[in-house]
């Protein structure tokens, strides 16, 4: 009776262990258990249209990687979270990842982005074309991404900076505002409120899109690029599927959600004009050159920056 027993008790060890066994055994369905969050900092912007949709489409969970949308309001406190470490990537222009990487954040960029910009005459402004703005008041945010680009679009009208009266206009309501109130001549704005203004009676005079030198960029943290390259690259494949949603559903299946999603104004319903977005590509080499160029040029940063410095080679290879 005691062997038969003894029996027993082996057989069953011998079955919990078989059962250990199977527990333990990697998952054959591809998607495993959840990785780490990849948290991405977006602003109330078109280059962030596709990652929201991306979320809202089930994209990032059919393939399998854990993503965070956190929205800000401002630049800066886009910036602060980031610094702080609480943001793996960010919806940001390259002039943005120099300075980070000028105040020792690395930050790579992975892709460019396809956000236009506008610069705008006031309805009443006596500006007709782009060599009228010569001596008018022009409002935008200085040291970013909108004088980089005013800078550009007046030489392409060979018009010097000091040609003009830049006004320090950093929020972009207040920046909509004063262009519609006549308090300045003409302003640099993104879409969306560019296209409300335009829809206000201001007058569009060039964009980024007929320059084709945009310089938007998606970028993620070097620490995240090494200890999460598979995660990065399921988001970008993620973000190419929300390319191609895009590309095919007209804008009104889908313009509610994004309004109230990222916070755009409601009235811009009838204006909304979203950008050809491209499947991922990275930067154009010539744009960064140029914006690192014309940041050593104003004395913004010390260091000299090349592509391989600020672009990432693998995500995308």
């Amino acid at each position: 009776m005691k062997r038969v027993l003894i029996c027993l008790l082996i057989a069953i060890c011998s079955l919990s262990l078989i059962g250990c066994g199977k527990e333990k055994a990697p998952s054959q369905s591809g998607e495993g258990t959840p990785g780490k969050t990849i948290t991405i900092g977006v602003m109330p912007d078109v280059e962030s249209v596709p990652f929201i949709i991306a979320e809202k489409n089930g994209y990032f969970k059919k393939e399998g990687v854990e993503v965070k949308i956190e929205h800000f309001s401002s630049a800066k406190d886009r910036d602060s979270a980031l610094q702080g470490g609480k943001l793996d990537g960010v919806i940001t222009d390259v002039i943005a990842v120099v300075f980070a990487n000028e105040g020792g954040i690395n930050l790579k960029m992975v892709a460019k982005n396809e956000g236009n910009v506008e610069l705008l005459a006031g309805k009443d402004s006596g500006i007709n074309e782009l060599k009228d703005v010569k001596g008018k008041k022009v409002g935008m945010s200085t040291n970013t991404i909108m004088e980089y680009t005013t800078d550009k679009m007046l030489e392409a009208a060979q018009i010097k900076p000091e040609e003009i009266n830049k006004v320090a206009i950093p929020p972009l309501p207040t920046r909509l505002e004063m262009l519609q109130g006549a308090k300045i001549d003409a302003a640099i704005l993104p879409e969306p409120l560019a296209g409300l203004a335009v829809k206000n009676g201001a007058r569009a005079l060039i964009s980024t899109d007929e320059m084709d030198n945009k310089a938007g960029a998606i970028a993620f943290t070097w620490q995240s690029l090494q200890e999460n390259p598979e995660e990065i690259k399921a988001i970008m494949r993620a973000y190419n599927d929300a390319v191609a949603y895009l590309e095919t559903e007209p804008v009104s299946s889908y313009s509610d959600f994004i309004i109230e999603e990222q916070g755009f104004p409601v009235e811009i319903k009838d204006s909304l004009k979203l950008p050809q977005y491209s499947k991922a590509q990275r930067p154009k080499e010539q744009i960064v050159a140029d914006v690192v160029q014309w940041m050593q040029a104003k004395n913004l940063i010390k260091g000299n920056y090349e592509y391989k410095d600020l672009v990432d080679d693998n995500v995308l290879r």
